[in-house]
């Protein structure tokens, strides 16, 4: 896989998508999600758990795919869901730079944000974030060591409203996996 793709090569690409499969609320089965992307021409199709990881291969740019799955969940499922669309060198970049690697990668969470953080959202997530919830904006991601657990966390309940921007949340265990996922051929 070339890490500098030239548009009109097939490249892979990750759709994260936002709040699927919580609880009662956006309910979406991964089979009719994969079989949404095949009828929109992408290829490689795969999903990785039920909380909307989708793995294709397209010759689009990011931004088109981001766009056209949210489109297309919309249309087909009813459900108005922003997604995020990261590719490989994207994931590996993210988990390299991992700004708590003696933290637990099933507490150590990123956030992929839909664009660029509104203003002062540093300010306004330090505001909310307790001493043990450290926070490192990156780009379009926000990283959060929740090494006392989301289950009581204020950040964690309410990250978008906060940030300013939607986002979509993993912890770095489901972004290695999805990562593995996408050179399963390579």
């Amino acid at each position: 896989m070339s890490l500098g793709w030239k548009d009109g090569d097939v490249a892979t690409h990750v759709a994260f998508l936002r709040g699927v499969n919580l609880g009662p609320h956006n309910k979406i089965s991964m089979p009719a999600l994969r079989a949404m992307a095949e009828d929109l021409g992408y290829t490689d199709v795969a999903t990785y758990i039920n909380s909307g990881n989708l793995i294709i291969s397209s010759t689009k740019k990011a931004a088109t795919i981001q766009r056209e799955v949210s489109t297309a969940i919309n249309d087909t499922f009813g459900r108005p869901i922003d997604v995020a669309v990261r590719t490989p060198a994207q994931l590996k970049k993210i988990l390299a730079e991992n700004p708590y690697p003696d933290g637990n990668p099933s507490q150590v969470t990123v956030a992929f944000l839909m664009k660029a953080p509104a203003a002062g959202a540093k300010d306004k997530v330090a505001a909310v974030a307790k001493d043990y919830e450290p926070v490192t904006f990156a780009g379009q991601q926000v990283y959060v060591n929740y090494s006392q657990g989301m289950g009581n966390s204020k950040l964690a309940e309410r990250f978008s409203a906060i940030i300013g921007v939607s986002s979509t949340i993993r912890n770095l265990r489901t972004v290695e996996k999805v990562l593995a996922l996408c050179q399963r051929d390579g």
